[in-house]
């Protein structure tokens, strides 16, 4: 196994994963299986994983360990109990679905949303994280290299300038003039710089689009 995804499994069956990780399947088959369990998937993940620790300790080939896994489970899991207590007060049932723009409004299959199914979660500070792990190459989640700079936030708003009459996409630079004294102007400037954001073939141009215009 070199991967572990939560989402792939039932909430029973995640359920059973954290009480049985490190079993033999054998030994966690030898009870009747509780609804919503399946065999097959006790003997994939279980099965991965006693390998995984037999490996381990016979060979002294390491992998990421079950900690790793628990803490995908429980992350995944509280996420689907927080996600029901939205979904009662009127939002998606799978908000990772979605991109959320600046009035919090959500789109379907907007930019940076998961695509075709559920792969991350939604952190307090709006970044996104990868559900599934690596069990094979822990050092790669974890380490940031010194060199790599990281990207930057999408900004909220565009730069103005009132007193010139010019408004600027902060990602780009692309820029737009308007009447200072006419709020008509200043309506149309920013409907260019929606379109301009809307069309352009950069990613973070557009992300910046629907997180300012929506």
């Amino acid at each position: 196994m070199e991967v572990f995804d939560p989402v792939k499994y039932s909430v029973e069956e995640n359920q059973f994963f954290l009480k049985h990780l490190g079993e033999a399947p054998i030994a966690a088959l030898q009870s009747p299986l509780p609804t919503g369990v399946n065999r097959v998937a006790v003997e994939e993940v279980l099965g991965g994983v006693y390998e995984l620790d037999e490996l381990e300790s016979h060979r002294g080939v390491t992998w990421a360990g079950k900690a790793v896994i628990e803490q995908a489970i429980k992350r995944y899991l509280g996420a689907r109990d927080q996600w029901d207590e939205f979904a009662k007060k009127g939002s998606p049932r799978f908000p990772t679905m979605y991109a959320w723009d600046g009035k919090g409004k959500p789109h379907r299959g907007g930019i940076g949303s998961d695509s075709g199914r559920v792969t991350t979660t939604i952190k307090a500070n709006g970044e996104r994280e990868r559900l599934a792990v690596s069990l094979h190459d822990p050092f790669s989640e974890t380490f940031q290299a010194p060199w790599a700079k990281p990207d930057e936030p999408v900004p909220e708003a565009c730069v103005e300038d009132t007193d010139k009459g010019i408004l600027q996409c902060p990602v780009d630079g692309w820029t737009t003039n308007f009447k200072p004294e006419s709020r008509q102007s200043y309506n149309l400037a920013r409907a260019r710089m929606t379109k301009h954001c809307k069309s352009s073939k950069d990613e973070r141009v557009r992300e910046f689009g629907l997180k300012a215009f929506g």
